[in-house]
């Protein structure tokens, strides 16, 4: 890793990332977006204590605005009683009737919730905010992706829509942008030529990504075919129906 990145660490104790997720229906309070950071509103110093009523779930674009001071504290707290997700119905989610259903490269996997392995090591993982069936939180999709660079440097973690990746010393959020529109989300790194896409369409999800590596091989995958290095993989689960697996793609470098 470059000598200006840094990555900084989670302080964030699980079960008040949890609790700030379920407030904001698993997005960000202002608009929505399920890529989150966890924010002090009442600046940390000030307060010197991890309270949840101090603190909402932002995306990291509005995470910097209201460190810009774009966004005022009082609006913060508004956007805390009434999120955006409880205010506009088309989010991040899918039917909570509905089974989970996941298209990667061709492959279909139903209720699998870890997508990629490499290595003994999971890549992607989908699965749903609610674990019992009568779960209130159980349409809202969980996600959880670990970016890597050619050098098998960790550069980025999203761990149950929780973001933490590197930073240059210099900025705010190095050079990934997270870009989201109701049920369309992308991450990307345009100096890492990373682009990890994700889509909700009739209540079935759809990833595409390229610029993505682990062990120093490459992974790219798109709406037809998944590849490691150049080597097509799950040639033999394409055009399939894969239903609750414990792992739905295993490769190996």
């Amino acid at each position: 890793m470059s000598q200006d990145l840094i990555m900084p660490a989670s302080t964030t104790p699980q079960r008040i990332q949890e609790e700030l997720r379920k407030e904001t229906l698993y997005g960000c309070a202002l608009c929505g977006c399920p890529i989150l950071e966890y924010v002090h509103i009442t600046p940390h110093p000030d307060v010197q204590a991890l309270l949840p009523e101090n603190m909402v779930a932002l995306c990291p674009f509005h995470r910097i605005k209201y460190y810009n001071k774009e966004i005022t504290e009082a609006a913060l707290h508004d956007a805390k009683i009434n999120p955006y997700n409880k205010i506009n119905e088309e989010s991040f989610i899918i039917g909570e009737s509905q089974e989970m259903i996941v298209n990667i490269g061709k492959c279909k996997f139903i209720n699998t919730s870890r997508i990629l392995v490499v290595d003994d090591f999971d890549i992607i993982s989908i699965r749903r905010g609610g674990e019992e069936q009568q779960d209130k939180y159980k349409k809202y999709i969980l996600l959880d992706i670990n970016f890597f660079d050619k050098f098998n440097n960790l550069i980025a973690i999203v761990s149950e829509n929780g973001w933490t990746a590197e930073r240059r010393k210099s900025s705010s959020n190095g050079d990934w942008s997270i870009i989201y529109e109701p049920k369309h989300l992308v991450i990307q790194n345009p100096s890492r030529n990373i682009l990890f896409d994700v889509k909700v369409n009739n209540n079935e999800i759809t990833l595409t990504a390229s610029g993505m590596y682990y062990n120093g091989s490459s992974i790219r995958i798109t709406e037809d075919e998944i590849f490691l290095d150049d080597l097509e993989i799950a040639v033999d689960q394409k055009g399939t129906v894969l239903k609750n697996y414990d792992v739905g793609i295993v490769a190996e470098t």
